[in-house]
């Protein structure tokens, strides 16, 4: 059973990955709202991919808790109901109005990118919790520990992927949100590196200069997501995207904090580079070259922001790599320890 403890956490790790990437996407297109109910898709296990499966039909049979979308808001049946007059039906308590929030459109795209993003964060479970069971069953006390961390990390993101929908995207919920999903890659990577086992040998200035660097990417992930909130409502207000850096930058405080902030992380994470020593170590040195990509990336994307015009294909990109970023110094983080 211990044999299958790595290869669960790294499914484990993976698959959270992909919600976080799929959580990019959906924010890219917009559709946050695409399913305005949860845990159900408009009351269906299986997203509408039409709106005729949302309209009434005098005829139909519709099951308790199926939502259609009448007179431009959304409704929710109280009980199994046989379509004849929804007037009436609506003056007998039949349907009730959905008052969770005032979001009332039907677009097939987005309910099922939301809906993908949803199916992803189910499937994410099934490792995690076999990874509790099977380090459990093995008698790894620390593994279980963290794997249960794991677990309880995944129903608070699960909630809070509630309360985002029933918020319709409240500010700050979304970064809170993501900031859940980190906790869970976090985890996921440091049961990896214990259940690698050997670790390198670094100078003290090496070390201490990583775990900066950590946090200070950290800062940069959570401002990042704040100005993202920023740019979702000056878009909604009608701003075309190459305004977008001139508005921010002559408005948004944050947002000079988070351009700048840019150069902290580069020189943070060049400090560790400097101060690690000789290259021998195959998986030290992957590690290094990783981040330097990705600090290449985050750059380019950047540069695309405040010069260009503001793509949206760069914001998801820009995002997977802060987070890819955060996590492979993580784990490198995690696979050292000081002279």
């Amino acid at each position: 059973m211990k044999g299958w403890l790595l290869p669960l956490a790294r499914w484990a790790f993976w698959l959270a990955f992909l919600v976080v990437l799929a959580g990019s996407v959906v924010r890219m297109t917009g559709s946050g709202m695409g399913c305005p109910d949860w845990p159900k898709c408009f009351g269906l296990l299986v997203p509408p991919t039409e709106v005729e499966q949302v309209t009434y039909h005098e005829g139909e049979t519709y099951a308790s808790g199926r939502m259609l979308l009448v007179d431009d808001r959304f409704w929710v049946a109280q009980k199994e109901v046989v379509a004849g007059d929804f007037e009436a039906e609506r003056e007998r308590g039949d349907w009730s109005l959905y008052t969770k929030h005032d979001y009332h459109i039907f677009h097939p795209l987005h309910t099922w990118v939301e809906f993908i993003n949803r199916l992803l964060g189910a499937l994410a479970g099934v490792p995690a919790l076999l990874l509790l069971m099977a380090s459990a069953w093995a008698r790894d006390l620390r593994t279980t520990v963290l794997a249960l961390g794991a677990v309880l990390a995944l129903g608070l993101v699960a909630w809070l992927g509630k309360l985002v929908v029933d918020g319709n995207l409240l500010p700050h919920s979304i970064t809170i949100h993501m900031m859940g999903a980190l906790a869970i890659l976090a985890i996921d990577s440091v049961i990896i590196q214990r259940l690698k086992g050997a670790r390198v040998r670094w100078h003290r200035s090496a070390r201490w200069g990583l775990f900066v660097a950590l946090a200070v990417t950290l800062v940069q992930i959570l401002t990042g997501t704040e100005v993202r909130e920023t740019v979702d409502v000056l878009l909604a207000e009608g701003l075309g995207r190459p305004d977008l850096a001139h508005q921010l930058a002559s408005s948004q405080v944050l947002y000079l904090m988070h351009r700048s902030g840019y150069w902290v992380v580069l020189l943070s994470h060049l400090f560790w580079m400097w101060r690690m020593g000789p290259f021998g170590q195959g998986h030290v040195l992957r590690a290094r070259n990783a981040t330097l990509a990705l600090l290449a990336a985050q750059m380019t994307t950047g540069l695309l922001f405040a010069y260009g015009a503001f793509p949206a294909w760069a914001q998801p990109v820009h995002l997977v790599m802060g987070v890819g970023l955060f996590l492979t110094t993580w784990g490198l983080f995690w696979r050292t320890r000081t002279n």
